[in-house]
């Protein structure tokens, strides 16, 4: 069995890489970020190459909305983007072990959760070996459909007004707002491999890698429109006749290793040994370290170290067996600058439960509670002053917490001795950043001497 396994997961992650984008091709975030170039100006946010070269003042406007000109425009950007970046790690974590439990010559009730942990180790001696692929396509931001998403760009606020600047609204031309709807389409197909090894009774190591494939495509459609009483802006034409609607759209993929983990649980009720029948009520402790392995420009990982440690309970109650986990999430930059109000909190409950010798039902609720807001939030409304007063929102993004909540449901089935077919679904209760309606995972799990 182990050789098979190992043979399959070389091959799964050589077709996966040689698919990957060309050196030479612009990154996913690249991409992210071209999505906002209209025409021929090449930059975002930019309407019209030529109107800054003129030198004359009723050609000037299109660099009104440039990101580096309007901080807000930049803000709404770089939370776009960061909530795109952020969809790898929401992931969660493949459990450590799984499969048999050996006592006294049987069997355990169950073969464990999927991504939950449960307190007992493999014991001295034994290997754990899961194959898992994941995939899913994101289909909401916050809840709101990522073929629909309306993000609107303000003008820069202009010194041209005789006298103090009353603000942005007038001129009445800093009323034209860029309105941007966005068509996202992002895939993720993640392979997993988790390999464990009981080094004695109570200690377990361990690491997981991901391969992970990304693929991106986007269309937007741009249209400017004037809330004021005069038009000052368009992406071509003339005053005359103006272009007041562009559209750009932007496809790239990449293959790589995602974001590696090393972990160690450590049974604290004597572990797992031939001869002892585990405990009614079992603990363990669970560590893991999280590398920014993975390309954070092509979407391939976080771009940051993370650490995670967790407290597991998990009771035998024969055919019925629920646990609990609960811990902390630490982020590398939060350790380094000694700001711990950027991390998030963790804490999956659920069952897996014997139905028969050979099928495990599973099921885990499964959080992530986020301690502070996102570094790059969505700005907030934008009001114009003069007469009328308007008030126009950012984006078509609700304001929601960044807490997230997942269901997830599996089955474990035997299909010899030592393998184990393992399949689930998680579906996202919490409207939280970019998230899909399902995410599937089958896999391959073995538990061996």
């Amino acid at each position: 069995m182990h050789g098979r396994a190992v043979a399959g997961l070389m091959v799964m992650v050589a077709l996966m890489t040689v698919t990957g984008r060309p050196a030479a091709a612009q990154s996913l975030t690249d991409l992210v970020s071209e999505l906002f170039v209209f025409g021929q100006c090449g930059v975002p946010l930019c309407l019209d190459p030529d109107f800054e070269e003129t030198g004359r003042f009723n050609t000037e406007h299109g660099r009104h909305y440039l990101r580096e000109r309007v901080p807000r425009n930049d803000a709404l950007i770089l939370s776009f983007q960061e909530g795109i970046a952020r969809v790898v790690g929401s992931l969660p974590p493949t459990a450590m072990a799984g499969g048999r439990i050996w006592s006294d010559g049987d069997r355990s009730a169950s073969f464990g959760p999927i991504f939950a942990e449960r307190a007992e180790t493999l014991g001295m001696g034994r290997f754990f070996l899961g194959l898992e692929a994941t995939a899913f396509q994101v289909t909401n931001f916050s809840g709101v459909p990522t073929d629909n998403l309306v993000l609107n760009f303000f003008h820069e606020d202009s010194d041209v007004a005789l006298g103090p600047d009353p603000g942005l609204g007038l001129p009445f031309f800093e009323r034209d707002v860029l309105r941007v709807r966005t068509n996202l389409d992002l895939d993720y197909t993640v392979a997993t491999a988790v390999l464990s090894a009981g080094l004695t009774s109570f200690l377990d190591v361990g690491f997981a890698v991901p391969v992970v494939r990304a693929s991106l495509r986007g269309t937007t459609h741009a249209q400017i429109l004037s809330l004021g009483n005069s038009l000052a802006h368009r992406f071509g034409g003339t005053p005359d006749a103006p272009v007041l609607q562009a559209t750009n759209s932007v496809r790239g993929s990449a293959t790589g290793i995602g974001d590696v983990s090393a972990r160690v649980k450590v049974n604290l009720m004597g572990g797992t040994a031939v001869g002892r029948a585990p405990p009614p009520v079992n603990m363990a402790l669970l560590a893991d370290v999280t590398f920014p392995t993975g390309q954070e420009e092509d979407l391939l990982g976080l771009g940051e170290g993370r650490g995670r440690a967790l407290a597991v309970l998990s009771l035998n109650r024969g055919r019925f067996s629920p646990h609990l986990n609960a811990g902390y999430l630490l982020r590398e930059g939060n350790l380094r600058d000694s700001n711990f109000d950027q991390d998030a909190v963790l804490a999956t409950v659920g069952f897996d439960a014997h139905a028969s010798d050979a099928l495990t039902v599973a099921a885990d609720l499964i959080t992530r509670w986020e301690l502070a807001d996102p570094e790059h939030p969505m700005p907030g409304p934008v009001t114009f002053v003069g007469t009328p007063a308007l008030t126009v929102e950012s984006s078509s993004l609700p304001d929601v917490g960044h807490h997230f909540i997942d269901l997830a449901v599996g089955l474990k089935y035997m299909l010899g001795r030592d393998m184990i077919l393992a399949t689930n679904a998680l579906l996202p209760i919490q409207a939280a950043g970019l998230r899909p309606d399902v995410l599937w995972t089958l896999g391959i799990q073995g538990t061996f001497r």
